[in-house]
Parts: C-alpha cells; sequence; structure tokens
C-alpha cells in the first residue's frame, strides 16, 4: 500500500474530527489511537467504533453547534502534526482540543487526542 501525504492525512483527520467520516485507507496497520473519553485503541478496535460514525456523531458531533478556531500544524521533518480546535455545544461549554498525529510511509500510526476530560463530560452533558 502506497502512503499518502501529511497533508492529506492532516485533512482526512480533520475531517473526521468533525463530521465522523473516517478514511480508513490513510490508517497503518500499527496504528494507535489514544483519548481519555474513548480511550485506547488499536488499528481494529478504533475502526470497529468509527468506521460508521453513528456512536460519534450522536455522543459528541450532535452537542457541537461550532468548531472555531481549527488551527492546524506540522513539523519540519513531515512525521508529526497537530489539530488544535475548540469547539463550542448546545449547553454553552466550550472545549480546548489538541490533537497530535504520527505519520510513517505516508501512514497514520498514532493519534493522540488531549484535552479535560471533566469539561468534556459536562459540555456533553455526560
Amino acid at each position: 500500500m502506497s502512503g499518502f501525504t501529511i497533508n492529506q492525512v492532516i485533512d482526512w483527520t480533520e475531517k473526521w474530527l468533525i463530521t465522523g467520516e473516517l478514511n480508513e485507507t490513510m490508517l497503518a496497520d500499527n496504528f494507535h489511537f489514544i483519548s481519555p473519553f474513548w480511550e485506547s485503541n488499536d488499528k481494529d478496535a478504533f475502526t470497529a467504533k468509527f468506521l460508521d460514525p453513528t456512536e460519534y456523531r450522536e455522543k459528541s458531533l450532535s452537542n457541537i453547534l461550532r468548531f472555531d478556531p481549527i488551527v492546524k500544524l506540522k513539523s519540519d521533518d513531515g512525521r508529526h502534526f497537530s489539530i488544535i480546535l475548540q469547539y463550542h455545544t448546545k449547553y454553552g461549554v466550550s472545549v480546548d482540543e489538541a490533537v497530535l498525529g504520527t505519520v510513517e510511509n505516508g501512514l497514520l500510526v498514532e493519534l493522540r487526542s488531549i484535552y479535560d476530560l471533566e469539561k468534556t463530560k459536562q459540555a456533553h452533558k455526560l
């Protein structure tokens, strides 16, 4: 399988974050996802959970009114990126989130989401 550019991986990751649509072709076989709410998942568990966006859209995206701002950054070596964002929910709570990614051979090998779990639960009434 051929890899993708880091810009493609960043754009697809952002699309997944804000719409729930996952392009699984960007995931390496040894992919690993780390998140306080969604917990840690290998590629199989991650795709089982997120390939069908229903649960993610119902638990998270349905409460979000808008994402503002969204800032995308990449390292000079083209191996690492971050998507820094703030989202605002219908419950009047805003959450700051940083998503860090690592790309090897044009495929996403790690995605780490960093945010305040308690504030996130408050923002989604969980």
